[in-house]
């Protein structure tokens, strides 16, 4: 599979009435009972660990990459100590701007009023920018390391 960010999304809990895509997507599963799946979709589809990815991966035209179960499984995938209050406190803030980001996501599409989508994009990139600096933060990252990652 190609792409040009991250891409994982929550598979509903009826998965019989759902496929993964024949072209290469893969599924992941959650053993670690304390990891909210929220925080690990948080972790993977922002910018920090597909930035790791493009270095690790195939990079081709248009900075699309070589998205497979081999590179992804060299993701340094931050475990949390709960009993850190730091960490668990990313872990939660994190949880629950991916949770206002998911239903910001769904109104998005439902919403047929012009102005009501232009402010649902706005609040959108607003909270992923959210979402990358708890990241960034949980990451440990110097604002040095951040420029690097977000090419600036």
């Amino acid at each position: 599979m190609l792409a040009d960010k991250g891409l994982f999304n929550e598979l509903p809990y009826n998965k019989v009435q759902h496929t993964l895509m024949a072209g290469g997507g893969f599924s992941i599963s959650i053993i670690n009972e304390n990891i909210n799946k929220h925080f690990l979709l948080g972790i993977l589809n922002f910018n920090l660990l597909f930035w790791v990815l493009k270095n690790i991966s195939n990079v081709f035209r248009g900075g699309w990459i070589t998205f497979t179960k081999q590179y992804f499984s060299q993701l340094p995938i931050k475990k949390i100590d709960f009993t850190n209050k730091s960490e668990k406190s990313l872990h939660d803030e994190i949880v629950q701007l991916v949770t206002t980001m998911l239903q910001l996501q769904q109104q998005k599409q439902t919403s047929t009023l012009p102005n009501q989508v232009q402010q649902l994009a706005q609040r959108i990139a607003y909270t992923d920018d959210k979402i990358n600096e708890k990241v960034y933060e949980l990451y440990g990252l110097s604002a040095e390391e951040v420029k690097l990652i977000e090419n600036k």
